[in-house]
């Protein structure tokens, strides 16, 4: 087969199950989690299967952007799940700002919702 054809069943089968729930689980991972999955990504770029050099935190920041933009679209079903608009009388760049919640445990800032206001 050639790199291209390679390149495209191994992102159909391989990373689309990587992605499937990567936003929901991939900020739970340990260090040691995620460079199993990079040490994959590698071997099979070395390989020939990926054209591009994959790493896990390269997918869920991508996967997050992707799904929080998705978000905040009101007929959205997550939709609800993210805090009211933040008013402010002043509109330094187009995007929308939200009422940060108070996090007191890792675990509560490490969720889904938390982790794209805080960290995207």
């Amino acid at each position: 087969m050639s790199s291209n054809h390679l390149n495209t069943i191994f992102h159909v089968i391989i990373v689309s199950r990587i992605l499937y729930t990567l936003p929901a689980w991939g900020v739970f991972m340990s260090p040691a989690q995620s460079g199993r999955i990079d040490a994959f990504l590698k071997r099979a770029h070395k390989c020939g299967l990926s054209k591009e050099l994959l790493t896990v935190n390269e997918l869920l920041v991508e996967s997050g952007r992707v799904m929080f933009k998705k978000m905040k679209s009101p007929t959205h079903c997550l939709h609800m799940l993210l805090p009211p608009n933040k008013k402010l009388d002043y509109n330094l760049r187009n995007s929308e700002s939200y009422v940060l919640p108070q996090c007191t445990s890792s675990t509560y800032k490490r969720s889904f919702v938390n982790w794209c206001l805080f960290d995207l």
